[in-house]
C-alpha cells in the first residue's frame, strides 16, 4: 500500500516518534512532543538496585506510555505481544503492513546493525516504525536517524524479541491500525493526562517499595551523593552524560509547554527543572563534581515540589 509516512528523528524520543509516525501515516498528524508528555514517561526518578539512574519513575514505561497516550488522544488501535518461546509473528506483520505501518518495540538496539553508533551490548531499548517486509528483510523508519533502513528478518526478530530488555512484557510487542473513536477537547485531554500522571506517581511508589528501589527525590539525592564521592560507575557516568541529563532538560521543556495554559505554577517548576538539568550536564562536562552535586540537590527539591503540585491538581 502506498502511503506517506512522516519521519521524526530523535532516538531520545524513539517511542513517541514511532507512535507519531504511525498516527501521521494513518491520517492523524500528531507531534511527538505531545505523545511524549502524555505518555507520562519522565515524571519522577528511580535507581534500580545497582543500576543506572533514570529521571522517570519505575512505573513510567515507554510501552505502557504509548498505549495510554493514544487512548488519551481518542484513538483505538491494535496492540499485540506474545509469550516467550514462540516464532516471530511475520505472517501477522505482513498482513498488517498491507494496510498501514506498524510501530514495534521495545527492541534491543544493539542488534540494529544498520546503525553504526548502536550500543555494543544488550539492554538498551528502542522503538521503530516498520514500513515493509519481504522474504528476506524488514524495512523500518528508525528515529535514531535512519529512515528506510533495512535489516534481515533474522536480526529484526532477535532484536524485536527484546530478551535483554528488563521491562518487557512478552516478546514482539507492536501497535497498528489506529482509528479515532472520540475527539476529546483540550480540557478533556488535560484532565485525563493529569489523572494518568497522578496514577503513575502512586504506582511508582508501590513498584519501588516492592523491588527495593530508590525513587523520586531520594533517588536524585543519591545520585548527588555518588557524584560527591566520585563513586559513579563508568556506565552510570556515560548514561548521565549522553542520555539522561540532556533528555531530562528536553522533556521538562515539553512538560512546561503542556502545563503553561492551565497550571502556570507547575509550568514554572518544569522550566526550572529544565535549567537544572542543563546545569547538571554542563557541570559534569567541566568535571565540576561539587557544582553538579549541588545542582542535583536542587533538582531533587524541584522534583519534590513537582510531585506535590501535580498530585494536588
Amino acid at each position: 500500500m502506498d502511503r506517506h509516512i512522516p519521519f521524526f528523528d530523535s532516538y531520545w524520543y524513539c517511542y513517541a516518534n514511532s507512535a507519531a509516525m504511525l498516527l501521521g501515516a494513518s491520517g492523524f498528524p500528531t507531534q511527538p512532543a505531545e505523545i511524549e508528555v502524555l505518555s507520562g514517561v519522565g515524571l519522577g526518578a528511580c535507581i534500580p538496585e545497582g543500576g543506572l539512574p533514570f529521571f522517570s519513575g519505575p512505573a513510567g514505561l515507554p510501552d505502557r506510555g504509548i498505549s495510554r497516550a493514544l487512548e488519551i488522544l481518542g484513538f483505538a488501535f491494535e496492540e499485540r505481544a506474545q509469550d516467550d518461546g514462540g516464532a516471530p509473528p511475520f505472517d501477522w506483520l505482513t498482513a498488517r503492513l498491507s494496510s498501514g505501518p506498524v510501530a514495534a518495540g521495545p527492541l534491543d538496539m544493539s542488534l540494529l546493525h544498520y546503525n553504526p553508533a548502536r550500543p555494543r551490548g544488550g539492554g538498551v531499548d528502542h522503538y521503530v516504525l516498520v514500513s515493509a517486509i519481504d522474504a528476506m528483510n524488514v524495512r523500518v523508519h528508525d528515529p535514531a536517524g535512519f529512515a528506510g533502513a533495512s535489516l534481515s528478518r533474522a536480526l529484526f526478530a532477535e532484536s524485536w524479541r527484546a530478551s535483554s530488555i528488563a521491562y518487557r512484557r512478552g516478546a514482539f510487542r507492536a501497535w497498528c491500525a489506529p482509528r479515532r473513536v472520540r475527539t476529546p477537547s483540550t480540557d478533556c485531554i488535560r484532565q485525563e493526562a493529569v489523572a494518568w500522571f497522578q496514577d503513575l506517581y502512586r504506582q511508582s511508589e508501590v513498584v519501588a517499595a516492592e523491588r527495593g528501589w530508590i525513587e523520586g527525590e531520594r533517588a536524585i539525592r543519591d545520585v548527588a551523593r555518588l557524584m560527591r564521592d566520585r563513586a559513579l560507575s563508568e556506565a552510570q557516568a556515560g548514561h548521565l552524560r549522553f542520555f539522561a541529563l540532556p533528555l531530562g532538560a528536553k522533556r521538562a521543556l515539553h512538560f512546561q509547554a503542556f502545563f503553561a495554559a492551565f497550571a502556570p505554577g507547575i509550568a514554572a517548576l518544569k522550566g526550572r527543572q529544565a535549567e537544572l538539568f542543563g546545569d547538571c550536564h554542563s557541570h559534569f562536562m567541566r568535571d565540576d563534581t561539587a557544582a553538579m552535586a549541588n545542582s542535583l540537590v536542587a533538582l531533587a527539591t524541584c522534583e519534590a515540589h513537582l510531585r506535590a503540585a501535580i498530585t494536588a491538581l
